[in-house]
């Protein structure tokens, strides 16, 4: 198996293994009435979670897409594969706060994008054996990157 290859594979069953759970609440207090004047609101820190977590897949999708065999190693896909699954998890745990029209826009590109990458895991993995099994992997880093750009990106952050 060709390095880039077993980095991928790798890769993929980080994001395999740490799956699609789910976020648990916030433990920090309550401001005072005061502070909630003088702060942004519920709203708004939810939406802008969920721009900072959307350009952040869109930057670990394009270095993926950018690594080639002699510049890919297996800590900087796993890490990348993580962040991307971190930060579906900023983006599904900020939907609550956000407003309704905007919630339903998340949650639909959120559950496509999880959906797009789940489809891109499977067809690296099923590619690993391959004899082209490099330019799967590339392939799926492409793939990952327009699932981005398909999902996320129509997810208004103006």
């Amino acid at each position: 198996m060709k390095p880039l290859t077993s980095l991928i594979a790798c890769g993929c069953a980080a994001v395999a293994l740490v799956g699609c759970g789910s976020s648990s609440g916030s433990d920090e207090p309550s401001p005072s009435p005061a502070a909630k004047e003088a702060t942004p609101s519920a709203s708004d820190r939810a939406a802008a979670e969920v721009c900072s977590a959307r350009d952040d897949i869109q930057a670990q999708a394009q270095t993926l897409s950018s690594l080639t065999a002699d510049t890919a190693t297996r800590a900087g896909v796993t890490a990348a594969l993580t962040a991307i699954q971190a930060d579906l998890q900023k983006i599904k745990a900020a939907q609550p706060s956000l407003s309704a029209d905007r919630k339903q826009q998340v949650q639909d590109a959120a559950t496509a994008f999880e959906t797009q990458l789940k489809d891109i895991v499977q067809q690296a993995i099923a590619g690993l054996g391959k004899s082209d099994a490099e330019g799967q992997a590339k392939q799926a880093a492409d793939s990952l990157e327009s699932a981005v750009k398909e999902s996320l990106e129509p997810i208004d952050c103006s």
